[in-house]
């Protein structure tokens, strides 16, 4: 085998040639004295030996004594050598070239120590390259590009430049929570199923706590195909039996899920049409993909598990790097572009598995209820110069011609400011854009003309 591509990133190390995946294992590791057990088996075990297992260290890599986690007497940078170690002799023999995929949000000396401990374990490295970049193989003419990764304890989105050959990270933006927080919230809803219909408390025993979440994958598998299941633990020689429905259970994530398409439409252009690469991951959890139809004007694409690795193998520039190993973030186009987006290209997405937010409607200004619809709504002291409906203020000083506008985008209506003057929403100046809620007063100007944002009732 000529090349293997490993993937960073804690939820899973992925190791793939060009043709598959050849190894796949969750970044957990347990410590038994001096020795340590990492991957599967070690996941296998965390709730039943938490003190002696950690899932943090590939996110806190560094060599200080004790970053593994509180009593596990290793760095971080031990752990993560025991797992690359391992994964190494399943895949390396007879590897002449290795690529390391690495998470964004790694600085340089972490990047380092990584590329220490592989080079400590024998890997022939010959670049770091940006998971985002590896991950995005064709450009998307007049659209935007982004790419929405997730860790244990991290959501990423990464903005993309398309250039003519090329595919390069402009910016990374994160939320501090990953697939770790969503699962821990899952197993608590299942667990206060059980508690509240057979006084069964999962969280009282290792063992009942191990099975949870050993099951979970299953459970909500089953809930996003199906209303309602039956949910099965056993303790003390008894088989205890709960009923769960998919609402009940799936909608503890809607926040999260919320927040991660927040991020993503936070960071689009403006009046920008949007592809959003998901990498598997992320696709897996119940619900996300059909969240994610609340960005307007987007295209999505589920990405298979293994993508990144396997895919940055086809760009032979990559690969055939010699000399000092860098860290990429610009790389060749593997395919080319796709044919021209349809109307229908979102047809084959699943349907949301939670409503809506209902976003204001109108915003009120002397008496007088103006309506934002999809063509949005201008405020300043001239017309807009597009011909979109403008709210005019008279009289007042520090408005601008056209100070700010109100659209209804990715489900929110939000408030974009392009005065010279500053436009306040509750008191608090706009810095760009912000989101407007139910009850927000908008003031401009000065001494300051102010207009409400409210909701009608039986407006479509």
């Amino acid at each position: 085998m000529a090349a293997v591509a490993i993937e960073i990133n804690d939820s899973h190390l992925i190791a793939a040639s060009e043709a598959r995946v050849l190894a796949a294992e969750p970044g957990f590791a347990r410590v038994d004295g001096e020795r340590i057990v990492t991957g599967d088996e070690a996941r296998a075990s965390a709730r039943l030996q938490p003190r002696k297992t950690s899932n943090r260290f590939w996110s806190a890599l560094n060599l200080d004594a004790g970053s593994a986690g509180a009593g596990l007497g290793k760095s971080a940078a031990e752990l993560a050598y025991a797992q690359l170690e391992s994964l190494w002799q399943r895949v390396g023999a007879g590897v002449r070239d290795v690529v390391l995929v690495v998470p964004g949000e790694y600085r340089t000396e972490q990047l380092g120590l990584l590329l220490g401990l592989a080079q400590e374990c024998g890997m022939p490295v010959r670049a770091l390259v940006d998971a985002a970049a590896a991950a995005s193989v064709r450009p998307y003419p007049k659209r935007q590009l982004v790419y929405v990764d997730a860790g244990l304890h991290r959501v990423s989105v990464s903005l993309l430049e398309q250039g003519a050959e090329e595919a390069q990270v402009r910016a990374e933006h994160a939320l501090g929570q990953g697939l770790a927080g969503v699962t821990d919230m899952f197993a608590r809803r299942v667990a206060e199923h059980f508690v509240r219909a057979t006084r069964l408390n999962p969280f009282a025993h290792a063992a009942t706590e191990q099975a949870l979440y050993d099951r979970l994958p299953e459970w909500l598998g089953a809930l996003e195909r199906e209303e309602r299941i039956e949910l099965t633990l056993e303790h003390g020689g008894e088989v205890f039996r709960v009923p769960a429905e998919r609402d009940a259970v799936l909608g503890v994530a809607q926040g999260f899920y919320r927040a991660v398409v927040q991020l993503v439409a936070q960071h689009r252009e403006a009046s920008s049409r949007l592809v959003v690469q998901v990498s598997d991951r992320l696709a897996s959890l119940p619900g996300f993909l059909g969240e994610l139809k609340r960005l307007d004007d987007s295209r999505i694409e589920r990405l298979e598990s293994g993508h990144a690795p396997r895919s940055v193998l086809r760009a032979p520039s990559v690969v055939a790097v010699r000399g000092d190993v860098k860290l990429l973030k610009r790389v060749p186009w593997r395919e080319p572009p796709p044919a021209e987006d349809g109307a229908d290209e979102r047809a084959e997405e699943p349907a949301p598995l939670f409503p809506p937010a209902k976003p204001p409607t109108h915003v009120v200004y002397r008496g007088l209820a103006y309506r934002i619809d999809a063509g949005g709504l201008a405020i300043g002291r001239e017309a807009d110069a597009g011909g979109r409906r403008t709210v005019l203020l008279d009289g007042q000083g520090g408005v601008s011609r056209q100070h700010c506008e109100i659209v209804l985008r990715d489900g929110e209506l939000k408030l974009r400011d392009s005065s010279s003057y500053g436009t306040f929403v509750n008191e608090r100046k706009v810095a760009g854009e912000v989101v407007l809620k139910r009850g927000d007063v908008i003031r401009i100007g000065s001494p300051g003309a102010e207009l409400t944002v409210v909701e009608v009732e039986g407006a479509a």
